[in-house]
């Protein structure tokens, strides 16, 4: 089975972070310790995934590797996921699909890869969050320290799991605005500073076919008869990912971007949006700006004010 686009970004979230930003929030001391420290951790490890799918729970395992910046990540041959891989550099994401034999490259998360923790606070509703810690108990052989982050009302938003010396994440859990938990991941075994062996953080695969985010938005626009409309890179966000959804009976082409601490999201299609229905699709509080050009219909939404969305919309372009 192929990591679909709703699977493959919770994957994500759960693995790295979510990466959503809207302003910098204070966290503990400690647990600001333990993230610097985690940075540079190296391990080696089994965890248990967990996520809603279709309203079915899925669960399978991941074989992870970590080496500082660099991540490797493979699945269960029980998975539906089994023979993909996903690498991580300082430099590239890259995610091989061995049922087509390709390749699909992205920008690293780099320094975003623990603002995921930040972002879901940020996304619980009233404004008003607290952080409480507890005993964790013993996760992979880690006595570890249980940190919870709840709204105003107390409603859990996420719980992470950490060994405070070396900033070890084992384990994770994201809550939905319901209360109930909307993925999870959990160590079951690990091994803190293995040896590496040369080439774990490489995919070298003869044949396979190379795609990067502006290959798939050349398909998507051809298949959709759209120009190739995107954010130029001298406005500093990178674009991340592309992919197609069908709103409301239109075809829709999504295009995300991304910089360290900044999200923006471009809608494109040949009929009218209406931004309301496209913020239910993000997290966070967000502007959006709507304009047209070339004949298609296109909305900006972002973690930036409006003026600066429109002075970003300028720079969209062929």
């Amino acid at each position: 089975m192929r990591l679909s686009v709703v699977s493959a970004g919770l994957l994500t979230a759960l693995a790295v972070g979510a990466p959503v930003q809207r302003q910098r929030l204070s966290l503990p001391p400690e647990l600001k310790e333990a993230f610097e420290h985690a940075r540079g951790l190296r391990f080696s490890g089994t965890r248990v995934v967990t996520y809603v799918k279709a309203g079915r729970i899925e669960t399978h395992k991941e074989f992870v590797t970590k080496d500082g910046p660099n991540l490797k990540v493979e699945f269960d041959k029980a998975s539906p996921f089994a023979g993909q891989i996903i690498v991580e550099t300082e430099n590239s994401r890259k995610h091989y699909f061995p049922d087509k034999n390709e390749i699909r490259v992205y920008p690293s998360f780099g320094k975003r890869q623990f603002e995921g923790f930040r972002g879901a606070f940020r996304s619980a509703r009233g404004g008003e969050l607290h952080i409480d810690s507890s005993n964790g108990g013993v996760i992979a052989g880690l006595h570890c320290t249980k940190y919870q982050l709840s709204d105003k009302d107390n409603n859990p938003v996420v719980q992470i799991y950490i060994e405070p010396r070396s900033g070890m994440l084992t384990k994770r859990v994201l809550y939905d605005q319901t209360g109930n938990i909307a993925g999870s991941y959990e160590f079951v075994s690990l091994t803190l500073n293995p040896r590496i062996q040369p080439g774990t953080f490489e995919i070298r695969r003869r044949g396979a076919t190379v795609v990067r985010p502006i290959d798939e938005l050349r398909k998507q626009g051809k298949d959709a008869d759209m120009p190739v409309l995107t954010l130029r890179e001298s406005s500093g966000y990178r674009l991340e990912s592309v992919y197609s959804r069908v709103i409301k009976g239109s075809k829709v082409i999504v295009q995300n971007f991304g910089t360290d601490d900044s999200r923006l999201t471009l809608f494109m299609t040949r009929s009218t949006l209406n931004p309301a229905d496209l913020k239910k699709m993000e997290r966070g509080e967000l502007s959006s700006y709507v304009w047209t050009l070339d004949g298609v219909t296109l909305v900006l939404i972002g973690d930036q004010p409006e003026e600066r969305l429109r002075s970003l919309a300028s720079q969209v372009a062929d």
